[in-house]
Order: C-alpha cells, then structure tokens, then sequence
C-alpha cells in the first residue's frame, strides 16, 4: 500500500488503466473461446477443430501472456518490485503481432466470403475484432517499457513461420482436417488448388501469397516497434543497440 502512497495520480490512472484493458481482453478472449467450443456452427466451432486454427491459436497465446502480465502488474503496483521484465514484453509483442496478423487478415482476405450473420456473431468479433483491438491499445498506450534492438522485431514473423510448419508438417502429414473437413485452413495455403507458382484466373501460387505475407510481417513488426518507440520516446530512431537490451 505504501508504493500506491508514492504515485502521482497521473501514474495511478496509467497503470490501472493499464490492468482494466488488460483484464478485459482476458474476459472477452476466455468469452471468445468458450463461445466457439461450445457452438455447433461456424468454420471454427468445436473443440476438435478451432485449436487448429491460426486466430484460435493466436488467442489463446495472447491471452495467456497478458494474464501473466496482468498479474505481475497488479503486483507491481502494490509493491516496489519491477516484475515485468523487457523478454516478458517481447513475448507480448510477438503475440501481439499475431493477433494483429489475425484482425487485418479476416478483415482484409476471408470476411468478405463469410455470411453477414457469422460476421455480426460473437464468436466472430470475439476472436477477430475485440481481443485483437484490445491487444493493439494495450501495446501502442501501455507497453511504453518495451525495448528493442534492430533484430527484436523480427521475432514477429515466429507464430506464422510456426503455424505453416504446424500445417504442412503436422496436419497434412498426419491428414489432420480443418472445419468441413477441408484439407487446408485458409484458401491462400491450398497449394493444391492455387498450385504454388502459378499465376492463373483462379489467382496467385500459395508461394506468392507466403512471400507476400511474410514481407507484410515483417514491415508490420518494424512498423509497431518504431511506433511504439515515436509515442513513448518521442525518437525518430527506433532500435537501440543490441547490447543496450536487457531483461
């Protein structure tokens, strides 16, 4: 109680501004997953498909890692302790590029397929919209300690270099389905429609939409960083030396 004496009010508002963005993408991501395991319809309902899906996968790692922040915020904010080390914050942020991969991927490529009716459904704006907002407010207003090098931001490429592995290497070897039981997630890794070079009436080879999407990554995790450094920091240089990073 003593450390909450010593806050101005300024940083009291931040960090329990901090805890109630935080606690409430925990509230609204458990929602999210409850909602689609227990719903009979949807291309992600059931527990024996939504945990194969990159935007379940991506939930659920970021809302495990903002629990344990929370956590230790709360901790934090009633003791002297600095307990949210900077690797806590860049295990955040590559989760935080997942889910972010997640809302401008559905947004952008798959929800103009959907029906209007699983667009406006909880079980889509759960897990599309809300959760990945939330994530972005609380990185871009309140993960103002993160610290990064010039190589740090490309950790943000590590769960879509992941889930390709998880679905080439795993699924399709082992003929796990996704819901439908199609043999592919997302229509740009259908290779065996798209083929993976081929430019055709039927669109682009699923290598190209790989490259493409890395590269997106990739500018979007330098872009976060270099933001997040101009709203906190005020600098125009993004990256510190890579000796200058520490836990």
């Amino acid at each position: 109680m003593n450390n909450l004496k010593k806050l101005s009010k300024k940083e009291l508002l931040f960090k329990i501004s901090n805890l109630i963005v935080e606690l409430l993408l925990i509230i609204f991501g458990f929602i999210g997953l409850y909602i689609n395991l227990s719903s009979n319809s949807g291309f992600m309902a059931g527990i024996k498909v939504m945990f194969t899906y990159f935007t379940i996968q991506s939930n659920v790692t970021i809302i495990l890692i903002t629990l344990i922040i929370f956590i230790l915020r709360l901790v934090e904010l009633f003791t002297n302790k600095k307990l949210v080390k900077n690797y806590l914050l860049v295990i955040k942020f590559i989760f935080t590029i997942a889910i972010s991969v997640t809302f401008f991927v559905f947004f952008l490529m798959l929800a103009p397929s959907q029906e209007v009716s699983y667009l406006l459904s909880m079980s889509n704006l759960t897990v599309h919209a809300i959760v990945p907002l939330l994530a972005i407010i609380d990185y871009f207003v309140f993960d103002k300690d993160i610290k990064f090098n010039k190589f740090i931001p490309l950790t943000g490429t590590f769960m879509p270099l992941y889930y390709l592995i998880f679905v080439y290497g795993i699924c399709l070897p082992l003929g796990i389905t996704f819901g439908g039981n199609l043999k592919f997630p997302y229509f740009f890794l259908d290779y065996e429609n798209l083929t993976w070079f081929n430019i055709s009436d039927k669109g682009i080879g699923v290598f190209y939409y790989i490259l493409i999407l890395l590269f997106a990554i990739i500018g979007l995790s330098y872009l976060y960083a270099f933001l997040n450094n101009l709203f906190h920091h005020k600098k125009f240089v993004s990256f510190k030396r890579k000796e200058e990073v520490k836990e």
